[in-house]
């Protein structure tokens, strides 16, 4: 039985896939060998002329938020920082994540030293800098995570954008040295491009390939992989101008990459290119201050954390200053993600639903339909668990239905989600509409439950409303979870429960008396990631009770006076 349900789960994932991306699994699974013949062919082919060009945005890479994240002096050490998790920088760390590994890969880290370079002139930095490079070249290269397309679409960025920070400084030899690395690269990236997955794997790939045939002045490969481009971004940026993952981190980062395209077009000489892309910079840009303005910090919804995009502001102000963007009204609803703002004077809430994702890549998808998270005066109150890894043990729960202030019936996930970035089922028919003070939301699970909540101001009082009904009979149990951010605690009183803060109550939930309560401050439902590597703990609220085939539920949210 075991075997068939293996079997009928892989069924499940791979009928949502394209025909492409099928024909590119199996071709990357056998290409193996035919890989490291290229590379090392690669090695020897000669290197046309560069031209420098300007990739860098000061607004994005040299702030003090953005240095501070690398904590690039612990590089004197002969350490690094990444993702909150320091190892000595070798360019394979067993012990470490393959996520940590890839990161380590993007040299990423490398901008912030080239930054303090730049802003002190400490031959300190510059030194460091240049024998971690050489040290990359020499052997990082060979480590199994470095030839992965989408290290590599990462990597040439950083290296060019250090290129323009550090100039001549570098030293003749070390700069020839490092373009004949990139150009090895971006000729590997032209051969292997990320159509298994698509998405925004695949968007970082031909962001690169643009980039670099500026670089190395190869109009053909430019114009045919600028066309492929554009036809992403149309295809990735949905209408509303939310991008189509779901995710507000990586709609960030995508909102990086077309500034960043856009930025160098302008000045290598393909003026009316640049101009292309601006639509699409004032779509997400406008998206992105409608969700997160009020927040300071990203929602976690879907794969999301505050440590790995750029802040919200500083995209915001490069948008305005590369992309003409300007800001207006906020908008309330994001139809095409299933994104729907209900706010109240100082109070921000973001309720979620829509789908999962892109049918064929939904690897970045959570659990987390009708679920919502709520700030007061910027700060959040309730908030989504986050994400915190892409591999380990806690990856499941980040991605299941009990992580986020949502309802389930009894252990029944919303969609069959598995493995680290595998969707099976999903669920269905989602639908929403929001009003000024209301914002409503329905959909059936993959097995075929159906779930309905509504969400409602009545001055202070937030109300919410579900209504649920089972897809198999006998009794039942109806769950709904409050996640504090972590700050934040409960405290029970018959069936109010207050929520404090270090500077006194700052709300109170009440639910009806026939609700069992129980409030979590221990055990895996506690566990809090805000930024990929960071675990903090917070509190859960979770209330219950038992039905026949279906109930509807009540909770009220008083916030104090904001």
């Amino acid at each position: 039985m075991k075997q068939l349900a293996r079997i009928r789960l892989y069924v499940s994932t791979i009928r949502y896939l394209k025909t492409l991306q099928i024909l590119y699994q199996i071709k990357s699974r056998i290409a193996g060998s035919w890989k490291a013949v290229m590379r090392a062919a690669l090695q020897h082919r000669p290197v046309p002329e560069h031209r420098r060009i300007q990739i860098l945005i000061p607004e994005l890479d040299e702030t003090d938020e953005y240095v501070k994240r690398f904590h690039p002096d612990t590089l004197f050490s002969g350490e690094v920082m990444l993702l909150h998790e320091k190892h000595a920088l070798h360019w394979e760390v067993c012990e470490a994540s393959h996520l940590w590994n890839y990161n380590l890969h993007y040299l990423e880290f490398l901008i912030p030293l080239a930054v303090k370079y730049k802003q002190s002139h400490d031959m300190r930095y510059l030194k460091k800098w240049r024998g971690i490079v050489s040290s990359w070249l020499r052997n990082g290269s060979k480590a199994p995570d470095a030839f992965e397309p989408y290290t590599i679409s990462l990597r040439i960025p950083s290296l060019l954008i250090c290129l323009e920070l550090l100039g001549e400084d570098i030293g003749s030899g070390l700069e020839n040295d490092i373009y004949a690395s990139i150009y090895q690269q971006y000729r590997y990236l032209l051969h292997n491009q990320e159509l298994a997955l698509l998405a925004n794997h695949y968007f970082e790939n031909l962001k690169t390939i643009v980039i670099c045939s500026v670089v190395f002045d190869e109009p053909r490969v430019y114009h045919k992989y600028f066309r492929l481009f554009v036809r992403q971004i149309y295809e990735q940026i949905l209408p509303d101008g939310m991008h189509f993952e779901r995710s507000i981190m990586y709609h960030k980062i995508i909102l990086e990459g077309i500034l960043r395209v856009t930025v160098t077009l302008r000045n290598s000489g393909y003026r009316a290119d640049a101009g292309r892309l601006l639509p699409a910079v004032r779509a997400m840009a406008d998206a992105l201050y409608g969700l997160e303005h009020g927040f300071e910090k990203t929602p976690l919804f879907n794969d999301a954390g505050d440590n790995i995009s750029k802040r919200a502001e500083q995209l915001l102000f490069a948008s305005k200053k590369y992309g003409g963007w300007k800001k207006g009204r906020a908008e309330t609803a994001f139809p095409y993600a299933g994104y729907y703002r209900l706010d109240n004077g100082s109070i921000s809430l973001l309720f979620d639903c829509g789908e999962i994702g892109p049918a064929y890549m939904s690897g970045h998808s959570h659990n987390d339909c009708l679920s919502f998270e709520l700030a007061v005066k910027g700060r959040s109150v309730f908030t989504n668990s986050g994400t915190g890894q892409y591999q380990g043990s806690r990856r499941q729960f980040f991605r299941s239905t009990p992580a986020h202030n949502t309802v389930m019936i009894d252990n029944r996930e919303q969609s069959e989600l598995w493995g680290e970035h595998r969707a099976g089922r999903r669920l269905l028919n989602t639908r929403a509409f929001v009003r000024e003070k209301e914002v409503s939301g329905q959909f059936y699970s993959y097995e075929g439950d159906f779930f309905q909540r509504r969400m409602a101001w009545a001055g202070s009082e937030l109300q919410i409303t579900d209504y649920v009904r089972s897809c198999k009979k006998g009794i039942c149990t109806a769950r709904q979870f409050f996640h504090l951010a972590p700050g934040y605690h409960y405290q029970k009183k018959g069936h109010v429960i207050a929520v404090h803060s270090d500077s006194g109550i700052v709300a109170e939930i009440a639910v009806p008396r026939n609700m069992e309560i129980k409030i979590h401050t221990e055990g895996a439902l506690t566990a809090f990631a805000g930024e990929f590597g960071k675990y903090e703990k917070k509190e859960v609220l979770e209330t219950a009770i038992q039905f026949e085939r279906s109930i509807r539920l009540y909770a009220a949210i008083k916030i104090a006076e904001a």
